[in-house]
């Protein structure tokens, strides 16, 4: 008795899978004729078509979606600042409201013009690191280490000057957010030494790279045409020597708009509250 239940068990187990596998064989059979392949080819290339169609729009919105959530935190970040920094001096809302266009003043003033280089290492995969003295928004600069991931590997194309594949694998800038500050990077730039699969080397950090040429400040301008002046095929000394004392007469009078930003704020600021602003290098 058991053997006729399990006997008839498969039958019925076989009647009902013959169907499925049938529908499945047919779905899976070269098309029968010239025109039904190539109907099957393209149906088959439109879905991989829309897939992709699919996929990029789907990138374009959590990338739409991610500079949005940014924009909020910016927002949310800059709008808590002020509210900080009056919390830190202990101010009310009457002296900040004086504090805060005159310390702004002194942010500007306080980092004097230069130009630093940057020195990096990236490998075959196309990944970097950089070290050296980055630009915050804040107009200051710190040293700072960086790492990134370029888009593509070497030769990619310089903003700055362009040589062949085995010398540079491009020199376009890179922002991130450190700190709460952006920071731009170069890197990578032209390859100097190589130490296996790195290679590394270092570049001057020109402010043009950062802004355009109508941009650049007085003191940025006067920093490049000296670093054009020493970076000559034969520098003329004398030339040298005016850039020179072209940027220091710029120095001198940032340094001067400097105090006199400084003397303004202590006019207005509390005993308390400039021992604070000492520690934080807006008051000498």
């Amino acid at each position: 008795m058991r053997g006729r239940v399990t006997v008839s068990l498969c039958l019925i187990l076989c009647l009902s899978f013959c169907p499925w596998a049938g529908r499945s064989l047919s779905q899976t059979q070269d098309p029968k004729s010239p025109g039904e392949a190539q109907r099957w080819f393209q149906e088959q290339r439109r879905k991989e078509i829309q897939k992709q169609a699919d996929f990029q729009q789907k990138m374009e919105e959590q990338r739409l979606e991610n500079e949005e959530r940014q924009k909020a935190t910016r927002k949310i970040r800059d709008e808590y600042a002020d509210q900080a920094w009056q919390e830190a001096l202990g101010a009310t809302d009457q002296q900040w409201q004086a504090i805060h266009p005159r310390l702004e003043r002194i942010k500007q003033l306080r980092s004097m013009p230069g130009i630093d280089i940057s020195v990096y290492a990236f490998g075959a995969a196309g990944s970097f690191q950089t070290t050296g003295f980055m630009e915050t928004s804040d107009g200051g600069r710190s040293t700072a280490n960086a790492s990134s991931q370029l888009s593509a590997a070497r030769g990619v194309s310089s903003t700055s000057d362009s040589s062949t594949r085995s010398g540079t694998a491009g020199g376009r800038a890179r922002s991130f957010a450190e700190g709460g500050g952006n920071i731009r990077v170069h890197a990578p730039g032209p390859v100097k030494k190589q130490v296996g699969d790195m290679s590394l080397g270092w570049q001057w950090r020109r402010p043009s790279l950062n802004s355009d040429a109508d941009k650049l400040s007085e003191g940025d301008r006067v920093c490049e045409q000296l670093l054009d002046a020493l970076e000559a095929k034969n520098p003329d000394p004398e030339q040298v020597r005016q850039r020179v004392e072209a940027l220091h007469q710029v120095r001198a009078q940032r340094l001067a708009q400097l105090r006199e930003a400084q003397r303004q704020l202590r006019e207005i600021i509390t005993p308390e509250q400039e021992p604070k602003l000492v520690l934080m290098g807006y008051l000498d």
